[in-house]
C-alpha cells in the first residue's frame, strides 16, 4: 500500500525541502509518496499530513485542517519547546527532525490505529442508533400487542380475576382472553403463546373469539374447540411455528372446568387451604410437524370455594428459574392477595433488568382466578 503524505510549511520552498528529506527517510520502511501541501489537490488526497512546527505557532494551520480519516503530526526540532497546539490535542503526534525511519514508521502505524479507532467509533455510533431504533420498534410492538389484549375484563360473579402482561423481545407473543356466555352459565378462557409474529395475538384474537362462541355449547368439549383451532391454523403454520395453548370452559352449574392444555403454558390449581398442583400438559404445541395427528385430550377439574387457579406463560416460569423454583414461589404467595402474587412475578422478571426500560426475553402473562368463598352452584 502506498501512503499519501503531505508536508505543510511556511512556504512552497520549505515544504519541498521537508518533503524530500521525509521521502528519503521513509523509503527504508514504507511505500510512501510525499508532496508539498501547498497544492490543494495534494491536501485533498493526503492520508497523513506533517505540519512544520519549527517556526511560528502552527495553531492556525492545524485549525484549518480536516482531520476526518487522516492523521496529522507536528514536525519539530529535537530541542524545540512543545507548542501549545500539541498540548491542546490539535495534532495526533510529533515527528522530530532529523527524521528517523523508525519514527516515521511509528507515525504511519498511529495513522492505521486512528483509522481503526474511527471505524470502531462509527460502528459504535451506528450500533447505538440501531439499538435506539429497535428499542423504539419494540415499544411500538409492545403498545400494539397490549392493544390486542383486553385492558380489563368485565366483572364475573363468583371470581376475582387478576392479570398482568409484560411484552418481551422475542418473536411471537402471548394472548389471554376471557368470555362469559350471555346466560352467564359458562365461562371460557384461553391463554396462547406463539413462537412467531405470524401466530401472534393480532391473528389469534379474532380466531379465538370465534371459537369461544362455539364453545358455549355445553355439549362441546374443550378438545373439540382446540381441534377446530388447530385445523384453522395448520394451513398457515411455518416450519418453525409453535403454538402453546390452554383452553378451558367452566360450567357454573357444578363449577367443573373442562380444559385442554398443549405445549409450554402452565396452569396450577390450589383448593381451599391446599397446596398448588400443576395441571399437566396433554401434548406438544400445535405445529406443522405435529400435524392433524396431534393428540388433543380433555381433562376436568372441579373448583372449590376459596380455590385459586393460575394460568401463566413460560416467560414468567423461566424468569423465576424454571418449573421447580416457580412452584416454590407461588406456594409462598398462596394465601396472599392475587395482586401481591402477580406483583411478585413481575418483580422476579424486572429484577434481572440492567436498565428501567429493559424488556424480558419473551412475553410474560399471568392470570389469577380466585373463587369466591360464597360460591353457589346453579341448579
Amino acid at each position: 500500500m502506498t501512503y499519501q503524505l503531505a508536508v505543510l510549511g511556511k512556504d512552497l520552498q520549505s515544504e519541498t525541502l521537508l518533503a524530500e528529506r521525509l521521502s528519503r527517510a521513509a523509503a527504508h520502511v514504507a511505500d510512501v509518496r510525499v508532496s508539498a501541501g501547498s497544492d490543494a489537490a495534494v491536501m485533498q488526497s493526503a492520508q497523513i499530513i506533517f505540519v512544520d512546527g519549527t517556526g511560528d505557532d502552527p495553531s492556525r494551520k492545524l485549525a484549518g485542517l480536516d482531520r476526518s480519516g487522516r492523521a496529522i503530526f507536528l514536525v519539530l526540532n529535537e530541542n524545540a519547546s512543545i507548542p501549545k497546539a500539541w498540548t491542546e490535542g490539535a495534532a495526533d503526534g510529533v515527528l522530530l527532525y532529523p527524521f528517523r525511519p523508525l519514527e516515521i514508521l511509528s507515525n504511519i502505524q498511529k495513522y492505521e490505529q486512528k483509522l481503526l479507532w474511527d471505524e470502531v467509533t462509527r460502528l459504535n455510533t451506528s450500533f447505538s442508533e440501531l439499538l435506539s431504533r429497535l428499542q423504539g420498534d419494540l415499544q411500538v410492538a409492545e403498545r400494539l400487542q397490549k392493544s390486542k389484549l383486553p385492558v380489563r375484563f368485565p366483572e364475573i360473579k363468583g371470581f376475582q380475576v387478576t392479570t398482568r402482561y409484560l411484552a418481551g423481545m422475542r418473536s411471537g407473543g402471548d394472548h389471554f382472553d376471557l368470555a362469559e356466555s350471555p346466560d352467564k352459565n359458562t365461562i371460557a378462557m384461553v391463554l396462547s403463546d406463539s413462537s412467531s409474529y405470524g401466530l401472534s395475538s393480532a391473528v389469534l384474537s379474532v380466531l379465538m373469539r370465534v371459537m369461544v362462541k362455539l364453545s358455549f355449547d355445553e355439549k362441546r368439549s374443550s378438545s373439540d374447540t382446540v381441534r377446530k383451532i388447530q385445523e384453522e391454523l395448520l394451513a398457515t403454520l411455518g416450519e418453525k411455528d409453535r403454538l402453546s395453548l390452554f383452553y378451558g370452559v367452566l360450567s357454573r352449574k357444578d363449577y367443573r372446568l373442562r380444559y385442554t392444555n398443549l405445549g409450554s403454558s402452565s396452569a396450577f390449581y390450589s383448593g381451599n387451604g391446599g397446596a398448588f398442583r400443576a395441571l399437566a400438559s396433554a401434548s406438544t404445541p400445535i405445529s406443522r410437524a405435529a400435524g392433524p395427528d396431534l393428540v388433543v385430550s380433555e381433562s376436568e377439574l372441579v373448583l372449590e370455594p376459596q380455590g385459586r387457579l393460575l394460568l401463566v406463560s413460560d416467560g414468567f416460569v423461566e424468569a423465576a428459574g424454571g418449573s421447580g423454583a416457580f412452584a416454590e414461589l407461588i406456594e409462598r404467595f398462596r394465601e396472599a392477595p392475587p395482586a401481591d402474587m402477580v406483583n411478585e412475578l413481575v418483580f422476579k422478571v424486572k429484577s434481572a433488568f440492567e436498565e428501567p426500560d429493559d424488556m424480558p426475553a419473551q412475553d410474560c402473562t399471568a392470570t389469577v382466578f380466585d373463587v369466591d368463598s360464597r360460591l353457589i352452584r346453579l341448579a
